[in-house]
């Protein structure tokens, strides 16, 4: 898959256990927990009065819908901010924030932790052009106080909204260069971590340093083959053996990076070894996410041979793949709860689909009648003629809706939206980093058109 994203990979140790500092945590701070949290929020002389920080923008915000999202593989287990009623505006006085943030003895862990949250939550909701004019000078200090306290601060919470804070400095700001310092310590933050949602995050966020923080291609290759020793060893090498949810997001981070690389067919077989062994492990969403990867594989394949005229190299077939994933789903469903299984049904037959046909995710093989007037693509007939309903995966913002075609387009959709949030439709039309990211997105404005009429369904 060869996007023009690939752009920002740019280029091509060890650091201090956190079990080594550990004790360093205990100072919290008993001190002073008021601030003057005005002085971070400043207006621009020629601007109007501050705008009102939302107080709650959910993960599932009215202006971002996307159809498929209780079928989506992505693993939300970022944990959720704190409520934030703070009058705020657009511009933050980032000196003034990061003064606070490393002043210990005025501040303890809950004002820092605060602090972090209004940033967020301005970063997610209010951002604008305009946002660069304070957000970009100031990215790389940034950028090492969040990898510091994302690596040292005291409690879990606070070390969680650091990476958070990081992820969406790292996907807002342009030309940041975090990879040589970003890389090493996130790594290590995954092997030493003790806390499974900063663990789950400080995946997302090695992966949004080397693909938009000055790594090369191939560091995203270094990348992906680290994500493929920590699934071939159940999550031991990193220290979380058989920690399902850790498995599961270093396998939806492999997708994000493999989704931004434009051949990876000399690690396509081992990488697909890993997935297969995974869906025989006992966790439904490992297998979930192992199923995904391998429906990406298979779909890099098919453009790599139409680009080159040669697939990939593997050494399975898709359709006993298909026939295997189907088995799959009748023992899967057995050990989950009834909205689990439904979404754990939904993944899997979308899996089977595209393993079958060659389509990418939710692809419908539903029968419709179309409208004499209507033209019915060639992708959206069977093989007897016979007009198929297609792709239900959907981005919705506003009036614009883009569909999901490919696991390539979902699996960066489902990482943007696990950052951005409910946000996500201030960044999607204006933010360079996201605008490249979900280049593919193809929006067409005005409502959308009606649901054909279904003749009979299969999948």
């Amino acid at each position: 898959m060869n996007h023009a994203r690939v752009k920002a990979l740019k280029r091509d140790g060890k650091t201090v256990s956190r079990k080594a500092v550990k004790s360093g945590r205990a100072s919290s701070g008993l001190t002073p927990r008021s601030s003057p949290m005005a002085s971070l929020l400043t207006s621009p002389s020629h601007s109007a009065a501050p705008s009102r920080v939302a107080s709650d923008v959910s993960d599932d915000d009215d202006e971002l819908e996307a159809d498929f999202d209780a079928m989506s593989l992505s693993g939300h287990s970022v944990g959720s901010l704190p409520e934030i009623t703070e009058d705020g505006s657009s511009n933050i006085d980032v000196q003034a924030l990061i003064d606070q943030l490393q002043d210990r003895k005025h501040s303890n862990n809950e004002l820092r932790e605060h602090h972090l949250g209004v940033f967020i939550r301005l970063l997610r909701t209010q951002y604008s052009p305009e946002t660069h004019n304070w957000l970009d000078a100031a990215a790389d200090d940034l950028a090492e106080h969040f990898l510091k306290d994302g690596d040292r601060a005291a409690t879990a919470r606070e070390r969680l909204l650091n990476l958070q804070a990081y992820c969406l400095l790292v996907g807002t700001a342009e030309d940041l260069d975090v990879f040589e310092s970003g890389f090493k310590v996130l790594k290590q933050i995954i092997i030493d971590e003790d806390d499974d949602d900063c663990r789950s995050q400080a995946i997302i966020a090695l992966c949004m340093t080397v693909l938009y923080g000055g790594g090369g291609e191939e560091a995203a290759l270094e990348l992906m083959e680290f994500f493929i020793d920590v699934v071939q060893s159940d999550g031991e090498s990193i220290q979380a053996y058989d920690n399902g949810p850790i498995v599961a997001a270093i396998i939806q981070g492999w997708a994000f990076t493999a989704s931004h690389v434009s051949d990876f067919s000399d690690y396509a077989d081992v990488a697909l070894d890993a997935f297969v062994d995974q869906l025989d492990g006992g966790d439904s969403d490992v297998q979930a996410a192992a199923a995904f990867c391998i429906a990406l594989i298979f779909e890099s394949s098919r453009s790599h041979e139409e680009e080159t005229g040669e697939p990939f190299q593997l050494g399975y077939d898709p359709h006993r793949l298909a026939d295997r994933v189907g088995e799959l789903l009748k023992v899967s469903a057995k050990s989950v709860s009834r909205k689990g299984r439904r979404e754990l049904r939904e993944n899997l037959v979308s899996v089977m689909t595209s393993l079958e046909r060659g389509v990418g995710p939710f692809y419908s093989t539903a029968l419709y009648i179309p409208d004499k007037e209507s033209h019915v693509p060639a992708s959206q007939m069977n093989d007897n003629g016979q007009a198929e309903y297609g792709y239900r995966g959907k981005i919705r913002i506003g009036n614009n809706v883009a569909k999901i075609t490919t696991w390539s387009l979902l699996a960066r959709f489902n990482v943007m939206k696990s950052i951005f949030r409910g946000g996500l439709h201030k960044h999607i039309f204006a933010n360079p980093v996201v605008m490249e990211c979900l280049e593919d997105a193809h929006f067409q404005q005005g409502p959308e058109v009606e649901t054909p009429r279904v003749k009979g369904r299969k999948r």
